[in-house]
């Protein structure tokens, strides 16, 4: 069949004009959500603000009621406060520090704050987590969030770390954090647009829901009876080393940076390891999960995991100490958690965040 030249001009310029109001479109959406007129950048990171809202928590874990209410203020911070002046700790991570299904006052930072009341001590205990965030977006934090909330001037700042960084490359989706200053102008231009742009956001945040599902670390209830536990890894110790060197190495560099934004800030800093329910002593046995997902293309189960993610510990650790900072290796305490203590592998019911709570004030009460 043959197209006219008349007919292939109509359709380039109907082509033309439906790209032109699309590029209408995609303008006032960045100039009404976007940043570029704005002074301040928290629409940079995914956060919600000024919302009071009920989960329903049933399909999770028992609980004495079918929902929880879950509070952000006006800027984006969990806790039990009025104003940012009376935060003593400001706590940083991902979905394991927000604890979106964990009612109001029975956070693990809601459990440190009142045992510290109970002592006789006022330390207010704020919770910065981002669902889904690692160190990356944790140094990013302290360029786009906390310098826009007023008399934020905590003493410490506690990160709660490890799991979100486990799965992360070298090189990442989001901004080499250790370069001050971009050089080339395609960089810079590239820079302006991921700072400022509505539509990157939306497409960003995307990408971090994808990464979480990619490697199971969203939420759902998990029946750890039903899953299959080994008690042997499948890969060895020379293997961990050659897979993670030059991303222990790069993480690293992250803490360091954390550290350095920490102190610039006028805090210190605290650096606690995670556990999850990837591995479990259980019947004076060590076991893990017989299948997880692959670490850049290697095969790994729950044990291997274990042995990797201390491998992330001790960089934690390390850092920790060269920085003279609080160091607290929680991981280390396999004996410590239950079943019921996790509602999935990563995330923790009333009864996980209480024990995290008592433990973590067990550890800080003679230091703070």
């Amino acid at each position: 069949m043959k197209v006219s030249l008349k007919t292939i001009k109509k359709m380039l310029g109907i082509l033309g004009f439906n790209i032109f109001l699309c590029c209408i479109g995609i303008f006032f959406i960045e100039l009404i959500f976007g940043d570029w007129l704005k002074k301040n950048n928290l629409n940079q990171l995914n956060l919600i603000r000024s919302r009071e809202i009920s989960f329903n928590i049933q399909r999770l874990y028992p609980y004495h009621q079918h929902t929880i209410k879950y509070r952000r203020d006006q800027y984006g911070l969990r806790g039990d406060f009025t104003n940012p002046s009376e935060i003593t700790m400001l706590t940083v991570g991902g979905s394991t520090t927000d604890q979106r299904y964990i009612n109001e006052g029975e956070t693990w930072q809601d459990v440190l704050s009142q045992n510290f009341t109970h002592l006789g001590k006022c330390i207010i205990v704020a919770n910065a987590g981002v669902d889904g965030q690692s160190s990356i977006g944790h140094a990013k934090n302290f360029d786009w969030w906390f310098p826009s909330i007023p008399e934020l001037h905590p003493q410490y700042i506690l990160f709660y770390i490890g799991i979100n960084d486990f799965y992360n490359d070298i090189e990442s989706f989001y901004d080499p954090l250790a370069i001050k200053e971009m050089t080339h102008n395609t960089q810079r231009v590239i820079q302006t647009i991921r700072q400022n742009s509505a539509v990157f956001y939306v497409v960003r945040t995307l990408i971090t829901i994808y990464n979480a599902l990619v490697a199971k670390i969203d939420h759902g209830s998990v029946n750890f009876n039903n899953i299959n536990w080994v008690t042997t890894p499948i890969l060895s110790t020379d293997d961990y080393e050659r897979l993670m060197r030059p991303r222990l190495n790069a993480y690293a560099l992250r803490l360091q940076i954390l550290c350095d934004k920490t102190y610039k800030m006028g805090a210190i800093p605290i650096f606690v390891t995670q556990p999850t329910r990837n591995y479990r002593f259980y019947h004076n046995e060590f076991q893990g999960i017989a299948e997880l997902p692959e670490y850049f293309g290697a095969t790994i189960n729950g044990i291997d995991y274990y042995y990797m993610m201390r491998k992330l510990d001790a960089v934690t650790m390390q850092i920790c100490q060269e920085n003279h900072g609080i160091c607290i290796d929680m991981d280390q305490e396999v004996k410590l958690w239950q079943d019921h203590d996790f509602y999935d592998r990563f995330h923790m019911t009333p009864t996980g965040t209480r024990k995290i709570g008592d433990y973590l004030f067990n550890s800080l009460k003679g230091k703070l």
